[in-house]
């Protein structure tokens, strides 16, 4: 299924320009701060510690978004909320008419893994979008309450990021009907897209080392249930 330019357009209203180059430093100093946690935490700092290195971006990721949207910086509402299933947690990201969540995949245009919640989500927001053919596609368009999409990305190994995209899944198949490539975006722009700073401020490392202590001690409380 192509790109539908009202769905686009619909997308590019919930992700405007002016958030790309602030989304973009988000997501990198989110990246960097689980980086220079990991190396500097002995009881991460090892093979099982770095075999979950990429829970960990994620944590850092979600954390940095939520606190750029509470500071202003970012022009969303978002919230960490539980999974519809599983005793996970995810950042929710609220916009103009969209809901999205973030995700890692292996490059800018593929999938991400099955997840059981994001597929849920999927099929309930995106169903109404497929009806009859006879159907106005308009009309489809503005019936739908949110457009569900997902904020894809990947850290390089040297820590930058490689890809950072929005993208509108179809409801029934892997195929994009929206999708926007954000680091490609700022380029054309003519801007650069930010880098992090190489030390992370402290405090941010530290409110990022209690959240996943947090995060790590209601796991062990579930599992002793």
């Amino acid at each position: 299924m192509p790109i539908i330019p009202e769905i686009q357009e619909r997308l590019l209203l919930a992700f405007p320009r002016s958030a790309y180059i602030a989304l973009s430093r988000a997501v990198q100093e989110g990246s960097y701060l689980a980086d220079h946690l990991i190396n500097g935490e002995s009881f991460l700092n090892n093979v099982i510690g770095r075999d979950i290195r990429g829970h960990i971006r994620r944590v850092g990721i979600s954390t940095q978004i939520d606190l750029y949207c509470q500071r202003g910086d970012l022009p969303f509402i978002t919230e960490m909320k539980p999974m519809p299933r599983g005793p996970w947690h995810w950042l929710e990201i609220r916009s103009t008419g969209a809901v999205a969540h973030v995700c890692r995949t292996d490059d800018s245009e593929s999938f991400p893994d099955e997840a059981e919640s994001r597929q849920d989500i999927r099929l309930v927001l995106q169903a109404n979008l497929f009806r009859p053919a006879t159907a106005e596609l308009g009309k489809i368009i503005q019936d739908v309450p949110q457009l569900y999409a997902w904020v894809t990305f990947r850290v390089a190994h040297d820590g930058r990021l490689s890809h950072l995209c929005c993208c509108s899944p179809a409801a029934d198949r892997d195929e994009w009907i929206a999708y926007i490539n954000i680091l490609d975006e700022i380029s054309k722009s003519g801007a650069t897209v930010p880098s992090a700073t190489v030390v992370p401020d402290p405090k941010e490392k530290l409110r990022l080392k209690d959240h996943i202590a947090m995060a790590l001690e209601k796991s062990g409380d579930k599992e002793k249930k």
